[in-house]
């Protein structure tokens, strides 16, 4: 054994940090080769090729050279310390050889092998050995399972992919972290073509030591990355992903994310309306608006946002210009921002008077229609139009729709808008070329001055409404517990009936339809009798979710004998519905009237803690499907804003002259929320459908809770 691996192995080296993995002054590459067949032939090649600045260390017991550089048999036969190992070898040859690097002293693994916790419970035990391993010996690993590092900034490229066959990474001060190695690389390639780049990308494999937040953490440390882009298929900590975001927020750098994988776990549930509503990815959704993470639909736009938003950091978007040659490119384009919630600039009057110099009557409007214009010196045209909507307070981006037309007229606009420092616009301008062949000179050209482009107005639209979203961003405010709402000494275990919900939520506070339970058609003509007509009478069973789908709910009903023949009938109905549902009794209620149902749910998420849910209620719960999903508790200004994003918020403001007690249904969300927060500890789900709203109060006439 070497003096080195005996000075490394009695060592206690604190482990290196992702910025001390990336700055490596050796690397060790187990499972080199000349072989462009092979991962490890091709990885080689590729960090040659891009100009590793430190020193190469080739593994590979049948050459003593690979591409004129030295190679050695093992790891055990080098006379000096590899910062970093990289292991393209298969699974079951990696652990003896990590062990030799950690006697070595290797501050980081890299390992491009699959075959561990990928590769079911036999990789699994494979994969917590090599992190056994590794900690033994204060080893980071990046991997298993990943296609490795890309980093134009550090110069070092440990992948195979073929994307890296080009001369020179293009970089721009964007970082990308996949959980996708194939997503990685193709998303590269795309932003290299339409004119962007990255300082480092990084996939992370199976995430068994180094996860997604440490590279994120990196790239918001990193002075050369200003917006961070994110493929995310799972979080592996929630709040050290909510601290992330935090950081990457006070830090001033834009995260942007896609997250694959709409989970169906919630909608197969059967236990209340709450855990369909509110699935995983909704709760995701809801963490994202949270922390100041900007969540969206589509790789391309994010690559496209990212490349944008760089040059503009800072900078709000809500009001967009169009410019087009085209005027039905432009009302494509017009429709595609309505329809993502962006506006359409209103020109101030003095931008107009500018447009009309060069447009005829009723063309100075956006859409600007370019082919419409009377002065035909293209560059005049371009410097002028940009340069109004430049000093147009109403206008924050610029939408260039290009469909196909002489093509000096998109030259012009370009050379205008891409004049570096000099920029006319001093604000974000998208193109977004639709042509095919035709238009590639355009966008070689912009790609060609460092500015990106998109081939679809969808796209564009996709980008510019998550800047929108991203500009509207506040922080949550810190919630307060309202007066007599909790906690309670003791909480009730198991699936609670409508009685025992609505016991608890009383006690929180909460203004509840009181009823009273009774077993026999005699007590329920005495019960209704003594409680006033008319009255509702409702099945009570753990086992029967859906009341009003059983016929186990009456409404209206007006007198003791029609009580009694309720009572009969909800009981027969339960039984045809569930011949074995355990029956505890019908429930008889004070009929209460109101002039809108609302939904109000909380559920313990497996990840991220206890959540709220709320939104249109009663039968309107599937064909208003928007609702809003938010961690608990909640403070009474944020439910609010929520509630006026929705469309039955804006009922509760009042029409036709009605008011509603919207007040109240904000308090009562509140209190759900502490309710939830005091839950934290439990797998629970409460629904409380509906929430009837009246014009002076608002009553939760129908709960279910279950607390495990």
């Amino acid at each position: 054994m070497s003096a080195v691996m005996k000075k490394a192995e009695h060592g206690n080296v604190e482990k290196a940090t992702v910025a001390q993995i990336l700055a490596p002054a050796s690397i060790a590459v187990v499972g080199a080769s000349e072989d462009q067949s092979k991962f490890g032939g091709r990885l080689f090649r590729m960090l040659l090729k891009h100009r590793f600045a430190g020193k190469v260390l080739p593994i590979n017991p049948g050459r003593e050279q690979l591409f004129g550089i030295k190679a050695y048999p093992s790891l055990e036969q080098l006379d000096e310390r590899p910062d970093l190992v990289v292991f393209t070898v298969p699974a079951d040859k990696v652990l003896g050889q990590i062990e030799q690097a950690g006697r070595l002293g290797s501050r980081g693994a890299l390992v491009i092998s699959a075959g561990f916790s990928d590769a079911g419970e036999v990789g699994l035990r494979r994969e917590r050995e090599l992190l056994d391993i590794c900690d033994r010996y204060g080893m980071r690993v990046i991997g298993p399972n990943c296609l490795g590092v890309i980093s134009a900034a550090n110069q070092l490229v440990l992948c195979s992919s073929p994307i890296l066959e080009i001369d020179q990474l293009p970089s721009r001060p964007i970082g990308f972290v996949s959980q996708s190695g194939a997503l990685m690389t193709t998303y590269f390639d795309r932003a290299w073509s339409m004119g962007g780049g990255f300082t480092h990308g990084f996939s992370v494999g199976n995430q068994a030591d180094l996860e997604l937040c440490d590279f994120v953490d990196f790239l918001i440390d990193d002075p050369a990355t200003q917006v961070i882009c994110s493929y995310i298929e799972g979080v592996k900590n929630a709040e050290r992903f909510r601290a992330t975001a935090r950081r990457a927020m006070a830090a001033g750098k834009a995260w942007l994310a896609v997250k694959a994988g709409r989970s169906s776990a919630g909608s197969a549930a059967a236990f209340s309306h709450t855990a369909s509503v509110a699935g995983d990815h909704a709760v995701f959704e809801a963490v994202c608006r949270e922390e100041g993470v900007t969540l969206m639909s589509d790789m391309g736009a994010m690559l496209l946002l990212a490349n944008s938003m760089w040059r503009n950091m800072g900078h709000k978007v809500s009001k967009v210009a169009i410019v087009s040659p085209s005027g039905g490119c432009g009302a494509l384009a017009a429709d595609a921002l309505v329809e993502q919630s962006l506006e359409l600039a209103r020109f101030a009057d003095a931008t107009r008077a500018v447009l009309a110099q060069h447009f005829p009557q009723g063309q100075a409007d956006n859409p600007i229609d370019l082919g419409a214009r009377i002065t035909q010196d293209s560059k005049l045209v371009a410097e002028a139009t940009l340069g109004a909507l430049a000093a147009d307070d109403s206008t924050d981006a610029v939408l260039m729709p290009a469909s196909m037309c002489p093509q000096d007229w998109v030259d012009s606009l370009i050379d205008v808008s891409t004049r570096g420092g000099d920029t006319p616009t001093g604000k974000p301008v998208i193109y977004a070329f639709e042509a095919g062949a035709t238009s590639q000179r355009m966008r070689d050209k912009l790609a060609g001055r460092g500015h990106v482009c998109s081939s679809s107005l969808l796209e564009s639209s996709l980008a510019l409404a998550a800047w929108k979203q991203r500009s509207n961003w506040t922080a949550r405010l810190q919630p307060s517990r309202p007066q007599d709402c909790g906690p309670v000494a003791t909480l009730p275990q198991g699936v609670l009936n409508e009685v025992q919900s609505k016991s608890l939520l009383a006690r929180y506070g909460l203004p509840v339809n009181q009823g009273q339970l009774v077993a026999s058609a005699e007590a329920a003509a005495q019960v209704a009798s003594a409680m006033g007509f008319p009255v509702v009478m409702k099945i009570v069973s753990p086992d029967i979710v859906h009341k009003t789908e059983a016929g186990g709910v009456a409404l209206d009903v007006r007198s003791a004998d029609d009580a009694a023949r309720v009572y009969a009938q909800l009981i027969a109905n339960a039984r045809a519905y569930k011949a074995d549902a355990r029956v505890e009794g019908v429930l008889v209620q004070a009929m209460a009237h109101g002039e809108v149902e609302l939904l109000i749910g909380a559920r313990l998420d497996p990840q991220f803690g206890p959540i709220v849910v709320f939104g249109a209620g009663g039968v309107l719960v599937e064909l208003l499907a928007s609702r809003v999903v938010a961690s608990a508790p909640l403070h009474a200004d944020d439910v609010a804003a929520a509630l006026d994003g929705l469309p039955i918020g804006q009922l509760l403001k009042g029409y036709r002259g009605k008011t509603l007690d919207r007040a109240g249904v904000i308090d009562a969300i509140v209190r759900v929320s502490w309710l939830a927060h005091d839950l934290r500890d439990h797998a629970f789900e409460l629904d409380i459908n509906p929430l009837m709203v009246s014009r002076d109060r608002c009553f939760a006439v129908d709960a279910r809770l279950q607390i495990l």
